[in-house]
């Protein structure tokens, strides 16, 4: 693979973990996570 494919595949990556981890931190302080931060 290209070295900009993989960029490209990091950045999605990236973008997904922190949507995913800015769900759940939010969840959890409202004290509905499963997760605690």
């Amino acid at each position: 693979m290209k070295k900009e494919t993989w960029k490209t595949v990091l950045q999605v990556i990236v973008s997904i973990l922190t949507a995913a981890l800015t769900a759940l931190g939010t969840t959890s302080c409202m004290g509905h996570g499963p997760i605690i931060l």
